[in-house]
């Protein structure tokens, strides 16, 4: 497992339902199994899928909550990158 950075390429907040959409783009190495973002910018209500078997290469993730966080376009996020036999927690 290494950290790796994705940068958030969108952000919007929907004030009137109080939630938010964001994209993170990252750069996925080689032999990786398993992609995890790490979400405590975005708050506890945060979610994002994983990336399971990803190609090598560019890949973008989604992510989903309440609240209104305090991120903007171009803010660096944590990855974590599991190589393939590594098991998340």
């Amino acid at each position: 497992m290494f950290p790796t950075l994705g940068t958030v390429s969108q952000f919007a907040f929907d004030q009137s339902i109080d939630r938010f959409s964001a994209k993170v783009e990252i750069q996925v190495p080689p032999n990786i199994a398993h992609v995890q973002l790490t979400l405590e910018k975005f708050g506890r209500s945060a979610h994002a899928p994983n990336l399971i078997e990803p190609e090598a290469g560019p890949a973008s993730l989604g992510v989903y909550g309440s609240g209104h966080p305090n991120i903007k376009v171009g803010d660096e996020i944590r990855v974590m990158c599991f190589e393939k036999g590594e098991l998340p927690e």
